[in-house]
């Protein structure tokens, strides 16, 4: 499934695997008159939004529980569990250890530029997210394994530009730069050194996101049939998304200063703007990539090099604030090694989907075989009563909450918890 009013960095379509969840039927898909893909299966059907299946969890109800789920974790452990650009992180510059003193050379006592403490950890460049390249280009509709139906989508872009396979993204159409539009996961994705783009999805990640949106015309929320070629997007947006480290990744701000006093306005320069900030732009690079301290400094990016050429400060004195942007979060090891195209690990997926899972309000489904192990998730072991568990302060203390899903990912979390405040400002 691709759309959700809220970015996830777990994907709706991989959470449903955790469940065992049938993956036509959780994005509302059905083949004609035949409901289940596979024997046994659960016949319910998941709706886009809530008014559509009164009573039952839909997709953007599960996007908003995945995303507060990252949040939490990410505030918790001080980074995201996968990668995110990060904007406009608003810092204060550090200032002389004397408040009535106006620093003036920007350097530590080391000699180099003043660092500053970013608000997420494990940064991994400085940049912003750039997207490029875009192409609209049909979809192949195909019976792979030749049972009558063309559960296969096929996908096929060139641009000899590309070289790297995990920046290639593949959208609906007319929604190119848009992440919440993103069709994911793929179940294959190969870039050839021609620069030719071949990836493959599932048919019913690919209905026509105006079908999700329909006015309920029965009781019950009623399933897409998929074999239908009109019930299909015919065409996508393939991009390149990369992080762009040529844009401006750090600014700084100076407060206006009174005339009379002895602090110059500017440098070499005459005259006082009342209740307007002065800009300038500049570059920042890493110094604890863990702990989330970065070096800005002003600087130029020049088009010729291709790199950052320094410059001093427009106003002779130190800063009052910085703004930051940066790429952070965890990435596995599998991504970084080519072999998968998520950057986000299974261990950290599942503890996303076992605190997502467990503050669902409504229930799934009508379906047992589902809903067994949502339920175990969902059980809160702080409330006493028949069968009640007993709890370790340590739990009863987890910052996510005492919910079974949201115990079982803290007893992960808990030991990857970071604490930041210790690595010193130098």
């Amino acid at each position: 499934m691709a759309r959700a009013s809220t970015i996830t960095l777990l994907s709706l379509d991989r959470w449903a695997t955790f469940l065992g969840l049938n993956p036509s039927h959780f994005n509302q898909g059905a083949t004609g008159t035949t409901m289940a893909v596979s024997r046994n299966a659960c016949q319910d059907v998941w709706t886009q939004f809530p008014w559509q299946g009164v009573g039952r969890v839909s997709r953007d109800d599960l996007a908003e529980a995945i995303a507060d789920a990252e949040r939490d974790i990410a505030a918790v452990l001080g980074w995201w569990p996968a990668p995110v650009w990060t904007s406009e992180d608003q810092q204060p510059y550090p200032r002389h250890y004397r408040t009535e003193v106006f620093g003036d050379n920007s350097v530590n006592t080391r000699g180099y530029y003043q660092p500053v403490r970013a608000q997420w950890g494990n940064i991994i460049a400085p940049g912003r997210r750039a997207v490029d390249g875009c192409q609209n280009v049909r979809i192949a509709y195909s019976d792979a394994d030749g049972d009558g139906l063309s559960e296969t989508a096929t996908v096929t872009a060139t641009d000899a530009w590309w070289t790297d396979v995990r920046q290639i993204k593949v959208y609906f159409e007319n929604h190119g730069d848009v992440p919440e539009w993103e069709v994911r996961p793929a179940r294959t994705k190969t870039l050839s050194a021609a620069g030719v783009f071949v990836a493959t999805f599932w048919a019913w990640q690919l209905i026509d996101p105006d079908l999700w949106e329909a006015l309920p015309q029965v009781d019950e929320p009623e399933a897409i049939d998929w074999s239908q070629a009109a019930h299909l997007e015919g065409s996508v947006d393939v991009c390149r998304e990369y992080n762009d480290t040529t844009a401006v990744s750090a600014q700084f701000f100076w407060e206006p200063t009174p005339c009379n006093l002895p602090v110059p306005c500017s440098c070499g320069g005459t005259g006082c703007s009342a209740c307007a900030l002065t800009t300038q732009d500049g570059c920042l690079h890493p110094r604890d990539v863990r702990g989330g301290l970065v070096v800005p400094q002003p600087g130029d990016y020049d088009d010729a090099t291709g790199l950052w050429a320094p410059a001093g400060f427009s106003v002779c004195r130190d800063p009052d604030f910085v703004k930051l942007w940066y790429y952070s979060g965890l990435i596995d090891d599998a991504y970084l090694n080519k072999t998968s195209m998520d950057p986000l690990s299974n261990w950290m997926a599942m503890s996303i989907a076992q605190i997502a899972t467990a503050r669902l309000q409504k229930p799934l489904c009508a379906c047992s075989n589902v809903t067994a192990l949502a339920d175990e998730w969902r059980q809160d072991l702080a409330r006493v009563g028949e069968g009640g568990v007993m709890l370790s302060n340590a739990a009863m203390d987890n910052p996510f909450g005492t919910r079974r899903g949201e115990v079982l990912a803290w007893r992960r979390m808990s030991k990857l918890a970071l604490r930041r405040g210790k690595v010193a400002l130098v």
